[in-house]
């Protein structure tokens, strides 16, 4: 069976990159006069396309509480936490979901891009910032920079298609996730047809499969809440034969 590439060069990276900054920043008001015009051109031609296979998320959430509701509230999970951090978090996050109703003493969100997500005003993430109740970083998640067997709980949701090497990524995750924690994985899945059927997608770089996450995870974490939805469960199914929606707990 054809597999699909995992990884991709550093220049479509940050192709992606470009295309994902200019996606939010297009949504947000304080932000969308800074965008070029060849790039309101793209997220113009990108915005069109979406409209017609999936519904949109709103300002100020990128599909956050559709996910909760995956993860059935993430009831699966405990209610406090040491350390926790959401990788590849965007602008809005899911942490601030997860967290309602739960605490963490420290708190990180990782993503690339977040000195501009931080210039969004009034938003979770750069108001708590501000309040010095998150702490931020920047790295790419291929570069993950904190210690191993850290995190009471590692958020990555939404993220690995837009990675430059979603195995790499998923390695972090799992590396950086502490004995008796808690790792959170929602992926999009796509297999050979759609790729065929939909084309290069500028702002995903990479599409993953259910049986890459499974060799991944599976030998290393208890399955707290696993489920994979149908191609008509998820958020675009033109694109998407299904969803993973995994809690696991590390051994």
């Amino acid at each position: 069976m054809e597999k699909l590439p995992l990884c991709v060069s550093l220049e479509r990276w940050q192709q992606a990159q470009e295309w994902e900054g200019a996606y939010w920043r297009a949504q947000h008001p304080d932000r969308s006069h800074v965008l070029t015009t060849p790039l309101k051109k793209l997220t113009a031609k990108v915005f069109d396309k979406l409209g017609q296979e999936a519904d949109l998320p709103s300002a100020g959430d990128d599909w956050n509480h559709w996910w909760a509701k995956q993860f059935d509230q993430y009831r699966a999970l405990p209610c406090r936490f040491n350390n926790a951090i959401e990788l590849g978090s965007g602008p809005y996050t899911n942490v601030r979901v997860i967290l309602e109703g739960r605490s963490a003493s420290h708190l990180i969100c990782s993503d690339p891009l977040v000195k501009e997500y931080l210039r969004f005003r009034g938003q979770w993430l750069a108001r708590m910032w501000q309040e010095g109740k998150v702490y931020v970083d920047d790295h790419p998640l291929e570069e993950c920079p904190f210690a191993s067997d850290y995190f009471d709980l590692v958020v990555v949701i939404n993220v690995l298609d837009h990675c430059r090497d979603s195995l790499a990524c998923i390695r972090q995750a799992v590396r950086i996730t502490k004995p008796g924690g808690y790792l959170v994985i929602g992926q999009d899945l796509s297999n050979c047809d759609d790729v065929q059927r939909i084309g290069d997608d500028i702002g995903h770089p990479i599409r993953i499969d259910h049986e890459t996450l499974d060799n991944e995870l599976l030998p290393v974490f208890r399955k707290a809440h696993y489920k994979i939805l149908s191609r008509d469960e998820g958020r675009n199914p033109s694109a998407h034969y299904g969803t993973y929606v995994f809690i696991g707990q590390k051994h």
